[in-house]
């Protein structure tokens, strides 16, 4: 395309014409007729549910107000902006202090179930803030779209879930009887699954999350209306909503991941190729029983906690998630692979 802007076609003979609409109406009433948007507006009007959104001043702005009422929503970084305040719109906490700050200050002098909502750039990820203004992300947010979908919804079909995803996922699955189909990390591949077979949900854990009965793409104001009426319907907060299904299925854990930039692509070569011909045995101490390999490598440790190295196919980048029953044994497998990379180096 670069190679042919020094010798632009000549103009066409017939001028076109340009017509300009607004979706937003019927993509709202869209939405508005997937929940019980009567039971939310209730709640937030009695002053039982107090609602908070950080668009992050991408194109989820305005978008909560418009479903729920303009007087329904605390929005934050809502209007336009091409630098997008100076951070990338990622819902990562580390992003969202304004937000976690604004909902602690209410949470300390108002009563009431307290929710954020975060939205990314283009409005196809979500995250949450809790009533405390703790972050939680989309693997505590997966597990209770698929407990409120189907217990008080209805909704059938299989989960699918990239290799990425937390394990609560298919404990949750496995409570409600629903089938579990795992695939590599990107959505493509999710959104894939969805056009051979009849899907609940499809969620991945930087955020994205589709429905079967709505598109085989992510909608994060969608899935933002789906964790009100949890909310709305259950009565809890949504962290007590998450340490409820934990202990429904008896599963304890807590979920970290980090970026490792490595020194070149040649060095990313050399560690694949120590995985695929030697990988570890044992990790932090930890017996390695099982490993996956359909993107990365996935090792499952002997005591059922995981660690899984990928690598980004456009950059020397290393990608390592862990999930574990505690935090300091997420940091501990970690570290394990950040310096067994290094190592290489």
């Amino acid at each position: 395309m670069e190679a042919l802007l020094p010798n632009p076609p000549a103009p066409l003979a017939k001028k076109g014409h340009l017509e300009m609409f607004d979706p937003w109406p019927d993509y709202c009433a869209a939405l508005q007729s997937q929940v019980d948007l009567t039971a939310i507006q209730r709640a937030i009007s009695s002053g039982q549910l107090t609602v908070f959104a950080d668009a992050m001043y991408g194109s989820a702005s305005g978008g909560l107000p418009r479903l729920l009422g303009e007087a329904s929503v605390h929005e934050l970084h809502h209007h336009a902006d091409p630098l997008f305040g100076g951070s990338p719109p990622e819902p990562l906490p580390q992003y969202l202090g304004e937000m976690l700050d604004t909902v602690r200050a209410y949470a300390a002098t108002n009563g009431g179930v307290k929710v954020g909502l975060v939205f990314d750039g283009d409005s196809d990820r979500i995250a949450a803030v809790d009533g405390q203004g703790n972050f939680l992300s989309s693997q505590i947010l997966i597990p209770i779209l698929i407990d409120h979908l189907k217990a008080r919804r209805g909704y059938g079909g299989e989960i699918v879930k990239t290799i990425s995803g937390s394990n609560l996922i298919p404990a949750v699955a496995k409570l409600h009887g629903l089938e579990l189909h795992q695939t590599a990390v990107g959505y493509k591949y999710i959104a894939d699954r969805m056009q051979d077979a009849a899907v609940l949900l499809g969620g991945e854990e930087s955020g994205g999350i589709g429905y079967g009965h709505h598109i085989p793409e992510r909608d994060a104001l969608l899935s933002a209306l789906y964790v009100l009426e949890a909310v709305v319907m259950s009565g809890m907060d949504l962290s007590d909503y998450y340490r409820s299904l934990q202990e429904k299925v008896s599963y304890f854990s807590e979920y970290d991941r980090i970026d490792l930039p490595l020194a070149s692509m040649d060095v990313q070569a050399k560690l694949l190729g120590q995985l695929a011909t030697q990988p570890p045995t044992e990790i932090a101490g930890k017996a390695v029983k099982d490993c996956l390999s359909i993107d990365g490598y996935k090792f499952t440790l002997a005591d059922d906690s995981w660690l899984l190295i990928r690598f980004s196919g456009t950059e020397p980048v290393l990608r390592l998630y862990s999930e574990a029953k505690t935090l300091d044994e997420v940091h501990r497998h970690l570290h394990w692979a950040k310096d067994w990379a290094t190592s290489f180096t």
